[in-house]
């Protein structure tokens, strides 16, 4: 009798917890000054989920504020975490969730059947794929024609959705429905009941239609639950079926603490991050990605195992195929040592942005960060010898920095031209590269430079200076070492040598490549950049533009040129780059240009005015003078000069404030550099005069 007072007790306290005692919880705060206080926060990257109370915790009662109305902590976060142990008290109840809705037949995946040569050639082949020896590197259809990798209309399709009670006590009886766009097409009662963390399944029939359908399972229950938005699961039926493989363990550990998802259930908090894929998607809005990503992702089975690696491997099945588009397997020191620790508070009740970006790559996109490069001696700037460096052109995407980003454009495009092709291939969209391109070498004032020097360097090869040059439309390039080896720094020696006609435009040369083609439409063909690897490395090239013995130098990446041919310019496209040197008719520049620290945020440049040659010769006639500033040792169109301040005539000196300054992203140092132009009639500017380096 006492045991079942306490326990109605303990229930009662329960349910009063959020109103009496209080729950210590999230603080979130406006960009408009408002205050959220213990409100319990999910971060989906482009917005933020908010639960006011405790007692809206686990139902759709959410508050949706886009991350742009957010002000960020001190430390870049979003909000702040201060949930305290309430918020991890069991509540004895249940919680009916649909864990994942399987899909069978299964479509066929490429994972493991794209094998990489010597010269980064992506190649079909291996067990459950016909042997057509060179063939398959031209054509993928033929080795790829005997898989089932589409389903034709009208062909019968299983859907068995998982129900798991992943609360405390016992379901009682429910209802459960299937729809289909919104449609109801079948519906039934569990008559039975559930216990804690047991599981049933629900089938349903479905003739396949093309185009873009989804699938909703819905249980609904008269009993009280810890939560209702697992009630329901949605999936798009032509996203790209994911197998997550979990220890049991894994998931009985998690069962112990409740996550961000306001449920105390892995099966929860990872589905999730599998919809935040297909949010992400959708919000990847660019030029060439209109409508976001039409691709989509769906979790098609948990597989629970004692022995994950193991269940990895038997992933294959005996015909040597994968049937599943990629997914994630959990082994981390507790599976390897059999001691099962909770994760922190922290991470269970964040997002987990390692994981969208890892399954990212499950669809064959890279990462950007590949691009970044520290520099190294062969290559310096000349006024304190740092080695000159790069970091990607768009950091601030899911597949550089993880989150909170959405995915980038050339991932958007590609998964668009792709979203009905078996996942497998790797990068294949570094082929994307337009076929003539141009850079255009500009002054400051935006007039071409002619007769400029134009070196072009490669990370990722080593130049083969006893092989013999060749040359396209005037512009030699130079062949390269080809033993499989895509991991050297920037060439010493050019891969490219040329000079700008007299638009200052010179155009890259066509290297000869090892051509190949993918089931996904990409062919690699003669490109600037030759055999271009799927993982980066080659897909960096530093530009050194010589005019009168003054060297400027900056950075091509392939992102720009997979972005141009995603845009259209399959064709034709041209690169800007934009120097510090003066036009035949600017004014005299400025001499003795100096930089001098005044204090940790302030600089004093000052300089001198340029001696008159020519009196009252109007295209010398100096009418101000232009402050710039740079910072850090990046290519000159990775991080560029920008202006500071534009004075009159008499001007000699200015002070800069080193706090205001554009929010990009600095990297490897933040050494500032400073130059002053002259300013003619016109806004005419003359050639950049700098100071010396001020550390940072």
């Amino acid at each position: 009798m006492l045991s079942r007072i306490f326990l109605m007790l303990a229930i009662i306290t329960l349910a009063l917890l959020g109103a009496v005692v209080g729950v210590q919880a999230d603080t979130l705060e406006l960009k408009d000054g408002t205050i959220l206080n213990n409100c319990f926060i999910r971060d989906e990257g482009i917005r933020l989920l908010v639960w006011e109370s405790m007692a809206d915790v686990g139902t759709p009662k959410m508050r949706i504020i886009p991350r742009s109305q957010i002000k960020p902590q001190s430390n870049g976060r979003p909000f702040i975490l201060e949930r305290d142990d309430n918020w991890d008290i069991k509540p004895n109840l249940p919680d009916l969730t649909i864990t994942f809705i399987e899909m069978n037949p299964k479509l066929a995946g490429l994972h493991g059947r794209v094998a990489y040569d010597q010269l980064g050639r992506p190649i079909l082949r291996g067990k459950g794929l016909p042997d057509l020896g060179d063939r398959a590197v031209m054509e993928p259809e033929e080795v790829a024609k005997g898989l089932k990798l589409k389903y034709s209309p009208g062909e019968e399709i299983t859907l068995t959705a998982h129900v798991k009670n992943v609360g405390f006590t016992a379901s009682k009886p429910f209802t459960y429905t299937w729809y289909i766009d919104n449609t109801q097409v079948k519906s039934g009662k569990y008559s039975n009941s559930l216990k804690e963390m047991e599981e049933t399944t629900f089938e349903l029939k479905w003739k396949w239609q093309e185009g873009f359908h989804h699938v909703t399972f819905k249980v609904t229950s008269d009993q009280q639950e810890i939560s209702i938005i697992n009630n329901e699961a949605t999936d798009p039926l032509w996203g790209f079926a994911f197998t997550f493989i979990v220890h049991p363990e894994r998931v009985k550990t998690w069962h112990q603490h409740r996550s961000a998802m306001g449920t105390f259930c892995f099966e929860d908090f990872y589905r999730w991050h599998v919809d935040l894929m297909n949010t992400l998607f959708k919000a990847a809005v660019f030029p060439s990605s209109p409508e976001g990503v039409i691709a989509r992702v769906r979790l098609d089975k948990i597989i629970y195992a004692e022995n994950p690696q193991k269940a990895a491997d038997e992933r294959f099945s005996p015909d040597g195929i994968r049937y599943d588009q990629g997914g994630w397997n959990w082994i981390g020191d507790a599976e390897r040592t059999g001691k099962w620790e909770p994760e922190s508070k922290e991470w269970r009740n964040s997002t987990e942005w390692s994981l969208p970006h890892e399954l990212g790559h499950q669809l064959g996109i890279t990462d950007w960060y590949a691009l970044d490069y520290e520099g190294k001696p062969d290559h310096v700037w000349p006024d304190n010898n740092e080695p000159v460096s790069h970091f990607q052109n768009h950091p601030c995407q899911m597949m550089h920095w993880h989150g909170p980003q959405v995915f980038g454009e050339v991932d958007a495009a590609y998964l668009n031209m792709t979203y009905d092709k078996p996942r497998g291939y790797f990068g294949d969209y570094y082929f994307a590269i337009p076929r003539e391109n141009f850079l255009r070498i500009v002054d400051i004032n935006g007039n071409g430079v002619p007769n400029a020097k134009v070196e072009i360097f490669q990370r990722g090869v080593v130049v083969d200076t006893d092989g013999q040059p060749g040359e396209d439309h005037g512009v030699k390039y130079f062949p390269v070492v080809e033993d499989g080896d895509f991991g050297p720094p920037v060439s010493k020696d050019p891969v490219i040598v040329g000079t700008t006609d007299t638009d200052g435009v010179i155009r890259l040369p066509n290297r000869p490549v090892a051509e190949v083609r993918t089931l996904n439409g990409h062919h690699r063909q003669p490109n600037p950049f030759g055999n271009i690897n799927v993982v980066g490395q080659r897909g960096l090239m530093l530009v050194k533009v010589t005019k009168n013995d003054r060297p400027a130098y900056y950075y091509l990446e392939i992102y720009d040129f997979c972005t141009a041919w995603f845009r259209g310019q399959k064709d034709k496209y041209t690169i800007v780059l934009k120097t510090p040197y003066g036009s035949v008719d600017s004014p005299l520049p400025p001499v003795d240009v100096k930089a001098e620290r005044i204090d940790q945020e302030h600089v004093k440049v000052s300089w001198s005015h340029p001696k008159v040659v020519h009196e009252t010769q109007y295209l010398e006639k100096v009418i101000g003078y232009r402050v710039y500033r740079r910072i850090g040792p990046m290519g000159l169109n990775d991080r560029p000069w920008f202006s500071v301040a534009t004075l009159g005539p008499d001007a000699t000196e200015f002070t800069i404030d080193l706090t205001q300054k554009p929010m990009d992203t600095e990297w490897f140092n933040r050494n500032n550099r400073f130059a002053v132009t002259s300013i003619g009639e016109l806004g005419i500017e003359s050639e950049m005069v700098e100071g010396p380096v001020i550390p940072e």
